[in-house]
């Protein structure tokens, strides 16, 4: 499957500049429902992202979110896809990067969607396709939550698992 038939598209993602100030974010991302936003600039392309978790770190540190723009907080290294690369790319770049969302680019790398975990168990529950399948390449989604839930218990490593792990997994879910 390749990521442009599985990303969000352009047309209903929202996207901020690094000039726009740290409440309209919240903002942004309250009323799109959504927990990340790529940071471009004028020509679309991508500069950083910015996250809810972002968002909240800045204001523990007391910073005024109506002063505050977005270029100060925001992660300005962003790991993107292109858009007609295989998913299996999107998913190496989370696992490796240990990262929920991915924006794609166009090969001018200006923003054309972004793909989230979410969306990539949203679509293999729908589709029916299970959650663990080995790809080729060995990519596969659980593999990519493992990396990404790594993050938040001090793991800065890739954890590695056996396959059976991830078959036990896939019958779980």
């Amino acid at each position: 499957m390749k990521v442009k038939e599985i990303m969000t598209t352009q047309h209903s993602l929202e996207c901020c500049s690094p000039e726009t100030k740290l409440h309209i974010a919240a903002k942004t991302m309250k009323s799109a429902n959504c927990g990340a936003l790529p940071i471009v600039d004028k020509e679309k392309k991508v500069l950083g992202m910015i996250t809810d978790r972002d968002i909240c770190l800045s204001l523990a540190e007391h910073q005024t979110p109506s002063k505050t723009a977005l270029e100060s907080i925001m992660s300005p290294k962003v790991h993107t896809v292109g858009i007609d690369e295989d998913l299996t790319v999107a998913l190496r770049q989370m696992r490796v990067h240990q990262v929920g969302r991915i924006p794609v680019v166009d090969g001018k790398g200006k923003l054309k969607g972004i793909v989230s975990l979410h969306r990539l168990i949203d679509n293999a529950l729908k589709t029916g396709k299970g959650l663990g399948n080995i790809s080729d390449s060995g990519e596969n989604i659980l593999k990519t939550i493992q990396a990404i839930s790594g993050r938040y218990n001090g793991s800065t490593k890739e954890k590695k698992s056996t396959y059976s792990e991830i078959e036990e997994l896939e019958e779980i879910l």
